[in-house]
């Protein structure tokens, strides 16, 4: 029986050690590599939806104050046409529809002080749910005023849609290290027309 050069056995010995490095080091880093791809998934969808909800209250915004000159009147200047607007753009990004707060409740309270009903809000004015969308929808920047058609011009009437939303991770470290996300989107529009 040959005896085996210790050449060959220190080559062999050496790749085997080589291999075994490669795969501790290819462990390491994919758990880095996985965290920060899922970072990087979660802050482009929180982007996404800040996005999408700022387009619905956008389009609800200018549904409510489009002005009809032939009737001289604004059809859809009311909670029920407005909701159906912001609901059909959430609907849209697959989100679910928002539930209307007001009339039931005023607009949320700011809590700088601005008195426009314009963020930052305090908590309690945010869903206590993740992924779920509130909706205020605040007249002439009066809290607990709701739209009636006048029978005179009341002059510019400010519209403000609100949509407040409490936006839960993907990524479970990064649920459990910073918990949910509250987003408050507004716009507010003037009522043109006589």
């Amino acid at each position: 029986m040959p005896v085996p050069s210790p050449l060959k056995l220190t080559v062999k010995t050496v790749h085997s050690h080589q291999s075994g490095q490669s795969l501790v080091e290819f462990a390491a880093s994919s758990v880095v590599l996985l965290l920060l791809v899922g970072g990087l998934v979660d802050i482009g969808r929180s982007i996404y939806v800040q996005e999408s909800l700022s387009n619905a209250v956008r389009e609800g915004a200018r549904h409510a104050v489009w002005f009809d000159a032939p009737t001289m009147s604004h059809p859809y200047l009311d909670d029920a046409s407005i909701k159906a607007t912001v609901d059909a753009e959430l609907a849209a990004i697959s989100l679910p529809a928002s539930v209307l707060k007001n009339p039931a409740t005023t607009c949320p309270n700011p809590t700088d002080g601005n008195g426009s009903h314009n963020p930052p809000y305090g908590s309690p004015a945010y869903p206590p749910t993740a992924n779920q969308p509130w909706l205020y929808i605040c007249y002439n920047n009066t809290p607990g005023l709701d739209y009636t058609a006048p029978a005179t011009n009341m002059g510019q009437l400010d519209v403000n849609v609100i949509v407040l939303y409490t936006y839960g991770p993907l990524t479970p470290l990064v649920k459990s290290q910073f918990g949910v996300f509250q987003v408050a989107v507004n716009q507010h529009m003037t009522v043109q027309g006589s």
